[in-house]
């Protein structure tokens, strides 16, 4: 399958999985339950099963965060697998984004919470001893952080910058990568500033962005980037509510 025809089979895929991403009703409905259980029963009956899939009440907030960002990790190697393959990587260089602040806890010299032992993908980094953490991040690839951190530069910029030095050369693509940069720079140096929150005006210009740059440039990678980055936020989203819910019962629990 050549070039066009794998881009326009990933449009496809794309297309219909951007048309499940929850709708602003459901987030509603869902607001609108008590516990924990009951938000679950009817998550798994929306278009968010396959992000709650295994995912039990009784479960503590570690597990569901590692249940959620191993979800993720699985659906960004599914949509690189979809492109063409000199434009895999700049896909799979997404898999880091949620792991960049336990990554910036590590780097600071903190102990690794025995929690994180659980995720298979970082347990390489909790060694107690700091040159062999940093050795393990260089051995896999994640040495532009380690030196990120150690200038005491941002992770998040950081990752911004080696994302865009995975880009292929490519003036056909070079316009809506170019945006996505951009849009995210801005919404970073935004976040560092202290203007961006949950629901505040810069998530939500960041959202209006990422689906212009969806249905601008499809057919291109940045259609396939701008959708995980729309898919991000949503999990940020459902991982709030989940945290809300578990918290607050471990803290009746505690009580009785």
């Amino acid at each position: 399958m050549n070039a066009g025809a794998r881009f326009a089979y990933a449009q496809a895929r794309l297309q219909a999985r951007h048309g499940m991403r929850p709708t602003e009703q459901l987030w509603r409905r869902l607001a609108s339950t008590g516990d924990l259980a009951n938000f679950l029963q009817q998550a798994q009956h929306s278009t968010l099963r396959p992000w709650v899939l295994g995912m039990q009440a009784t479960q503590t907030s570690h597990t569901l965060e590692l249940s959620l960002r191993q979800h993720f990790r699985r659906y960004i190697d599914e949509v690189a697998c979809w492109l063409p393959e000199n434009w895999g990587a700049v896909v799979r260089s997404a898999r880091r984004l949620p792991d960049l602040p336990l990554l910036q806890h590590l780097l600071r010299g903190e102990s690794a919470p025995p929690w994180l032992l659980e995720d298979a993908e970082l347990r390489p980094f909790t060694a107690e001893n700091m040159a062999t953490r940093l050795e393990a991040m260089r051995n896999s690839g994640c040495d532009y952080l380690a030196t990120a951190s150690q200038r005491g530069d941002p992770l998040a910029l950081a990752w911004l910058e080696h994302w865009q030095r995975q880009w292929p050369a490519s003036r056909r693509f070079a316009g809506g990568l170019a945006y996505l940069a951009r849009l995210l720079r801005r919404y970073l140096q935004q976040a560092r500033a202290g203007h961006v929150s949950a629901n505040g005006l810069s998530r939500q210009q960041l959202v209006s962005g990422l689906t212009h740059a969806f249905r601008r440039y499809s057919f291109e990678p940045a259609a396939a980037c701008a959708h995980l980055g729309l898919v991000a936020l949503d999990l940020e989203k459902l991982r709030a509510e989940l945290l809300q819910r578990r918290l607050f019962a471990e803290t009746a629990e505690g009580r009785v």
